[in-house]
């Protein structure tokens, strides 16, 4: 088999030339190792050989672990040289190779630091468990998201649990064993020596940098991230990753990771989208860039534009784009939370964060321009992004990008060109806008919290101005929140913030149809989120979201409730043509389902609570983009309660996935689980899908499964899935259930066996309870166990009844309906009163249990207004009649779901608003069932 030729890595590599020269049986062994991949395993092969000892083993003497990990270096950087110039290495193999062997160095190095200081002084402890206490090394940057280049520095910040002492007859305290470690361990690695160098360490990302101690106990990082931890720290952290280092068996390291993840997440990831951290990104990508040219142009008097890192167009500006995403969207969408940028990059079109097409010329720039680093770094074995000045130096490079000059040149300025325009619109790009300072955001002078007369003078001739008169109710609803303690104990920016708003909020609300009633609205949306630092700034820093906000809630009070109740609403607001599109609910639940694989503990279990918030916000934010359709009129009512069930069956469909492992005896892999013969049934409106915005569920479940212990696995089952649809927690409820439609009731167990439910209907069920099934359906689980429930419920709607027995059991029920809705008003009920939607229904229900028989095409559950117009086309009721019935609760529907909007609890209206429509009802009943 013919071998790779080094004569490509040997005309471009000088140091490559120095080291066959030097070591002339390099350059055989060489050409034997460059023609398979440079994986972990060859890397881990390599080391064992050259220090002599197994990676398992105990670590080698210093003196040996110095010299293998130099040499093992030297291996892995001339092997990737001579495979990525031959154009075989990817990005992937020489990032991960580089990664990978960095991990073994830092890990052997620590084991073996570590061992002989504990021979001297003991092991450190965990004073809790008595288990021995790692060092918990971070690897930070490039290191950390596994990304590293060929001759790269490496960022590692050291950390360990809690205070203490060694156990050994010379005892120190955990705070000086950690510190002396890590002290004796840069040597190790960043010390040249005959052999070389290994990496280049940096220990400046700890906090306080130089002035803090080289280690630092988990309680001081997190009283530090949490008093003074920054902006730029949180973009440091964000790809902050626990090296895999143990230097003592059965020690506590995993639930140190865990303490440690517990504490990096909420620091980097915030759970709402975080506008108000966007002034600091915004001077952060600022000084960014200030700090390239800066260095750039310190270091022998090179400009930006030869830096590829860190000039314009270079790394670093694609890096920031795409940690933008995730700092800013990461809390909320925690499938962002990736620490490798492509992968991150990848995931943000998954989840819809950018654009495909963006993506791919970002993926390719970033390719490009790391290979370019690369081939820099690969000619001396230095740390250089620095592009050749001489022409000939140039050409040479080209060359050895596989690349005619002129091809490389234009390839760069292009790639460079997009990256550097995407850099400077990336706040744009990420939904927020452009990228100018508003007036809210500039400093000016503090003037308190505007409660001086001059300031409600002003106040009051601004209202005045937009509304055309005085307005006492709207001054004194502004002078209340000033005055507020929330408002008083704001910090200097929030109250800045809320001066330059104030203002906005009345001519925003001046250009509605109901401007009074806008303001005050938007004044008690202001007061619940005033403390919510980030929504203030949203709304303060962008006047199109403010308006968006103010036409919402001018429109409905029940919508301006909803926002105070779920703040994090606002969010959508952002991405306004995204909230005006139908939901695509196949795509959602794919995108669903991913967040919630992406929610686990450090222990790699699932994390429930947070996979319950992510589905109680999920459900807000569909709702709230069918809300702002059903608004802006773009949804009739039937196509609302369509879209709102859809979402229910989805989420219904989920937690079934998510609870069914949860109930399974404890051993029982996920991977090896049966699946369930389960299913949710869906009763009364849901059944209908005839849900609105806060409508209970009304549901059963059942299941068809002949395991001996079926009867408790599913009983468990319904009591989970229970708690998982109706358990508040931080998030709300995702739904309130009622599962009392079940057989026999509260009385009955949860989930009833298919078998049992069949006999109950069949002979045991009483009259409601069949005009309860007549809208039941399968609305999640096993299609199977859907199907056959389907094949019961038309058994018993085929059962032979006596038809004036069953008109006087209708009667009966619905004698009692009214008595439980009593209606003291001269107004019109819609549901209840007679002549309304309940009417309607009874009517559809007595025609389905009566004539199915003979009319087999009133069997499925289609609606009433189907229901009907098959039943007149069957000849059972009038044409005429039939039409207007159906049209009548069109109206009524429409009617009812307008007043929920305005806040009303009941839907009642004139008594004579609705005549014609109420005349006609009265008229279908008295033909179908009697007076």
């Amino acid at each position: 088999m013919s071998r790779l030729s080094l004569a490509p890595a040997l005309r471009w590599s000088g140091a490559l030339r120095r080291k066959t020269s030097a070591h002339p049986g390099f350059e055989s062994w060489l050409e034997q190792a460059a023609d398979q991949p440079v994986t972990a395993s060859l890397i881990d092969a390599w080391f064992t050989e050259l220090a002599g000892h197994a990676l398992t083993a105990q670590a080698p003497a210093l003196d040996v672990l110095r010299k293998a990990l130099r040499q093992t270096r030297e291996r892995v950087f001339y092997t990737l040289l001579v495979r990525d110039l031959a154009g075989v290495a990817p990005l992937e193999e020489v990032v991960g190779a580089m990664s990978h062997f960095a991990d073994l160095a830092i890990a052997q190095a620590y084991r073996a630091v570590a061992a002989d200081l504990a021979g001297v002084h003991g092991t450190p402890l965990d004073p809790a468990t008595g288990a021995p206490q790692e060092m918990l090394i971070i690897g930070m940057g490039k290191l950390g998201g596994r990304e590293l280049n060929v001759s790269s520095d490496i960022d590692l910040i050291m950390l360990y649990g809690e205070e203490g002492e060694t156990d050994g007859r010379r005892r120190i305290s955990h705070h000086e064993f950690y510190g002396r470690l890590t002290q004796r361990m840069m040597p190790v690695l960043s010390e040249p020596d005959a052999n070389g160098q290994v990496f280049r360490t940096d220990l400046r990302l700890r906090p306080d940098g130089d002035a803090g101690p080289l280690a630092w106990s988990l309680d001081a990082l997190e009283n530090y991230l949490i008093t003074q931890g920054r902006e730029w720290e949180r973009y440091a952290w964000l790809k902050g990753r626990v090296i895999p280092a143990q230097a003592f068996a059965d020690s506590n390291m995993r639930q140190q990771e865990a303490q440690l993840e517990a504490l990096r997440k909420p620091f980097v990831y915030r759970k709402y989208f975080d506008f108000d951290a966007l002034s600091s990104l915004r001077a952060l990508r600022e000084r960014i860039r200030e700090d390239w040219n800066k260095r750039a142009s310190q270091r022998n008097g090179i400009d930006a534009t030869h830096n590829i890192k860190l000039g314009d167009g270079g790394i670093r500006e694609i890096e920031f784009v795409v940690q933008l995403n995730q700092l800013i969207r990461g809390g909320r969408i925690p499938s962002l939370q990736k620490r490798g940028l492509l992968k991150a990059l990848q995931q943000q079109v998954i989840t819809g964060v950018i654009d495909e097409t963006l993506a791919k010329r970002l993926e390719s720039a970033y390719v490009f321009l790391r290979r370019t680093e690369h081939l820099l770094q690969y000619r001396e074995d230095e740390q250089t992004h620095l592009l050749p000045h001489n022409p000939q130096l140039r050409a040479d490079l080209a060359t050895a990008m596989g690349m005619t000059p002129d091809e490389f040149e234009e390839t760069l300025a292009a790639h460079r060109a997009f990256v550097n325009g995407t850099f400077r619109n990336a706040f744009r790009l990420a939904g927020m806008g452009d990228d100018g300072e508003t007036a809210a955001t500039k400093p000016e002078p503090e003037s308190g919290t505007g409660t001086a007369a001059a300031t409600d003078d002003a106040m009051a001739r601004h209202i005045e101005a937009h509304f055309g008169s005085p307005n006492e109710t709207l001054l004194q609803r502004i002078d209340s929140l000033r005055q507020s303690h929330r408002v008083r104990s704001l910090p200097t920016t929030s109250r800045r913030r809320l001066k330059a708003l104030l203002p906005a909020i009345i001519e925003t609300a001046a250009k509605t149809a109901n401007p009074e009633q806008t303001a005050l609205r938007l004044l008690e949306l202001i007061e619940q989120i005033v403390q919510r630092s980030p929504y203030l700034a949203l709304l303060a820093e962008y006047p199109e979201i403010l308006a968006r906000v103010a036409r919402i809630v001018g429109a409905s009070p029940w919508a301006a409730q909803y926002l105070r109740q779920y703040p994090l609403l606002l969010d959508s607001l952002i991405e306004w043509h995204s909230l005006m599109a139908p939901p695509d609910f196949v795509e959602l639940a794919q995108h669903m389902r991913s967040e919630l694989d992406a929610c686990m503990l450090p222990t790699g279990q699932p994390d429930v609570e947070q996979q319950m918030n992510l589905m109680r916000d999920i459900q807000r934010q569909v709702s709230f983009q069918l809300l702002a359709q059903d608004l802006g009129g773009v949804l009739s009512v039937e196509q609302l309660a369509d879209q709102l069930s859809a979402l229910a069956d989805m989420l219904l469909a989920e937690t079934i996935r998510r609870v069914w492992p949860l109930v399974q005896p404890k051993g029982q892999a996920v991977s090896s689980l049966p699946p369930s013969r389960f299913a949710v049934i869906a009763y009364g409106r849901l059944g209908g899908k005839e849900i609105g915005y806060a409508s209970d569920l009304d549901l059963v479940f059942v299941y068809d499964d002949d395991r001996d212990d079926a009867g408790e696995i599913y009983a468990k089952l319904g009591r989970r899935m229970a708690s998982w649809l109706s358990t508040m927690t931080s998030s709300g409820r995702l739904y309130e259930i009622d599962l009392r439609l079940r057989p026999d009731g509260d009385a009955g167990v949860l989930a009833v066996s298919l078998d049992a439910f069949e006999q109950y209907q069949l002979e045991h069920a009483w009259p409601w309870e069949h005009q309860a099934i007549t809208r039941a359906r399968f609305a999640a689980g096993d299609p199977s166990v859907g199907a056959r429930f389907e094949e019961i419920r038309q058994r018993v709607l085929l059962l032979p009844r006596d038809p004036n027995k069953l008109r006087d059991e209708v009667k009966v029920m619905r004698e009692k309906i009214a008595a439980g809705h009593p209606n003291p008003t001269q107004l019109f009920d819609l549901k209840h009163d007679r002549g309304g939607m309940v009417d309607i229904e009874f009517i559809t229900q007595y025609l389905v249990l009566s004539t199915s028989t003979a009319h087999p095409e009133l069997l499925d559950n289609l609606g009433n207004i189907a229901l009907l117009g098959l039943a007149a086309r069957a000849g059972l009721i009038p044409q005429q009649l039939s039409s207007q019935v159906a049209d009548a609760y069109r109206v009524f529907r429409k009617a009812q779901h307008e007043m929920r909007l305005q806040g009303n609890d009941v839907a009642r209206i004139p008594a004579d608003q609705f005549q014609p429509e109420r005349d006609a009802v009265c008229a279908l009943w008295k033909a179908v069932i009697g007076d």
